[in-house]
């Protein structure tokens, strides 16, 4: 038999069982509602095998694909800022020629900046517009 720790708990179980984590979770599942996300770490301790198995954190909701579009859009500053931080201290303000030569770089950055601010706000408005679902599954911690 093979030790198995959950939550302070110990018991045992057949290695046959505890070999394989597909095999564990299944037996586990009725017992463990969070098991399918679980890690878990098998360890030699005074010649037997201890499998310890230990909560992991889990997405709340239905899927991942809010959580993977953010993750894939790009990683960038909206143009107005970017423009602002750029010129900081390199601009003289006192003469209007450096003002007026940078007219056209600084209404680009602002028209820019302002579709930016659209798009974060029309993301915004889906997110709470959307219907609720139920999960496939419980959420860790529940």
């Amino acid at each position: 038999m093979i030790t198995i720790h959950i939550d302070g708990q110990e018991f045992a179980i057949p290695p046959e069982i505890a070999a394989k984590d597909e095999l564990l979770k299944a037996a586990l599942a009725p017992f463990v509602p969070w098991i399918a996300n679980a890690q878990i770490d098998r360890k030699e301790k005074d010649g037997a095998t201890v499998v310890s198995v230990i909560k992991r954190a889990d997405w709340k909701g239905n899927d991942n694909a809010v959580v993977n579009a953010l993750i894939a859009s790009p990683n960038e500053m909206n143009p107005a800022v970017a423009l602002w931080i750029e010129m900081q201290g390199q601009l003289d303000t006192s003469d209007p020629g450096t003002i007026l030569a940078l007219e056209p770089s600084i209404t680009a950055a602002l028209e820019a900046g302002d579709k930016d601010i659209a798009a974060v706000q029309q993301s915004l408005m889906r997110l709470v517009e959307c219907a609720p679902m139920s999960a496939r599954r419980i959420p860790l911690g529940f």
